[in-house]
């Protein structure tokens, strides 16, 4: 039977390895990290929501400070004001708006119901 002879790494080898390797890792980082953010930042873009096709009168939970456009909070309004005509266009025997927030506001001020009153 043959015997391989293996012969160890000494400890300055392993050293000098190391530090060639950490070198080469500093020298590359700012590259590597300017491409990784470049990266992400095309495939992680914040969109806006697209409510555009979604009907007068669709009510949705949300959570966030700002309501999108077109959409007020479900808070038993009147219907009859004139920023509501849309929605009592489309909800002709509403007079008032669900109010459903009174449901929510106790747990998270941040959720909301809100509902779809302008194109």
């Amino acid at each position: 039977m043959i015997k391989k002879s293996y012969k160890g790494f000494t400890l300055s080898e392993l050293l000098v390895a190391t530090l060639v390797v950490s070198i080469m890792l500093i020298a590359m980082a700012p590259v590597m990290t300017k491409k990784a953010k470049n990266h992400m930042q095309e495939r992680v873009a914040v969109q806006q929501p697209q409510t555009e096709s979604v009907p007068i009168g669709t009510i949705v939970l949300w959570y966030g400070t700002n309501v999108p456009d077109g959409w007020i909070e479900c808070s038993g309004q009147d219907t009859n004001v004139q920023e509501l005509q849309d929605i009592k266009n489309a909800v002709p025997n509403s007079d008032n708006l669900p109010n459903l927030n009174a449901i929510t506001n106790n747990i998270d001020t941040n959720i909301k119901w809100i509902i779809k009153v302008k194109k």
